[in-house]
């Protein structure tokens, strides 16, 4: 089986876009162009027990939870404003008090419909004889005049990150975290953002996968990058690092703007972690020592060779 970026590059190639596509494959989402000029844009995510949480030890409210956070997080990637959910699920046959355990399922979803004034507005229901699965479409509308891609950065953009890397599943962060909506608000109100991701399988192949898509290369200073209190503090600075750039699930937004401000904004902690280049499809990270290394990328991939 190839890799997961691969498989993504086949597709790219198969599937070319159509109007009202304007951006198909490849991106935290798709963008639709209505015929009165505006753009929609359309997320998607499936989660499995066993793969993405696990019911065993987790409840069904944080797994809808989770379910909704993760698109939610891709919407927040593109700078835009959930209007609408639709939810497919297919429920184990031999799942014991299935109406208590949907109930619960659904309150975990409408902590974020209530919070952002959207709804559940369709969506399919199923049962068989394996796990439980969830997938979630979310539809959305820009914050500002447009969606921001991943395919938009530009040779000279500061490269942040909104909040501390690493350590997210071990203490089960990934259950629990915020989706940096109004982040993305923010930073469009407040800077010029030329690209937009959020980070769910690292920091390492997500950035390689903006840069990809952007033509451009990067430079990182590993002194920079934020390690999250979750990443043991007893383990080495090397290791510590590589956490934060691999571990995935974090879920905090990846940018590249044209400046950054001298003191920082309300709410909005940016951590500059290093410049956008003109090096097409070369990343290099830059050691405390001074010494730039190629970046090793690793990270969260669905698809890989021993599969």
């Amino acid at each position: 089986m190839t890799s997961e970026l691969d498989f993504i590059r086949q597709l790219q190639k198969r599937c070319r876009v159509r109007p009202p596509v304007e951006v198909g494959i490849g991106d935290d989402g798709a963008v639709l162009k209505g015929s009165d000029n505006t753009s929609q844009v359309v997320v998607t995510d499936l989660l499995l027990d066993g793969v993405h949480f696990d019911l065993s030890s987790t409840t069904p409210r944080l797994a809808g939870r989770k379910a909704l956070a993760v698109n939610l997080s891709d919407l927040a990637a593109m700078a835009c404003w959930p209007t609408a959910a639709f939810t497919s699920i297919v429920v184990p046959r031999n799942l014991e008090s299935k109406q208590a355990f949907l109930d619960e399922l659904y309150s975990g979803m409408q902590e974020f419909t209530d919070r952002y004034e959207f709804c559940v507005a369709g969506g399919d229901t199923n049962s068989w004889d394996g796990p439980f699965a969830i997938n979630v479409t979310l539809t959305g509308a820009p914050i500002a005049d447009s969606p921001v891609l991943r395919s938009t950065a530009r040779p000279g953009d500061f490269i942040v990150v909104t909040g501390p890397l690493g350590g997210s599943l071990p203490n089960h962060r990934h259950l629990h975290f915020e989706p940096r909506l109004n982040v993305a608000r923010q930073l469009c109100n407040h800077l010029k953002v030329h690209a937009l991701m959020d980070i769910s399988d690292g920091l390492s192949i997500d950035l390689t996968r903006m840069m990809e898509a952007s033509g451009t290369g990067a430079v990182i200073n590993a002194a920079d990058v934020p390690i999250h209190q979750d990443v043991p503090s007893s383990i080495s600075a090397d290791e510590r690092l590589e956490h934060a750039m691999n571990d995935g699930e974090d879920f905090e937004l990846l940018a590249t703007v044209a400046s950054v401000p001298d003191m920082p904004l309300t709410d909005l902690r940016l951590h500059v972690i290093g410049r956008v280049t003109d090096d097409a499809g070369t990343i290099h990270l830059t050691q405390p020592n001074g010494v730039p290394d190629l970046l090793q990328v690793k990270g969260w991939q669905h698809l890989n060779e021993n599969e």
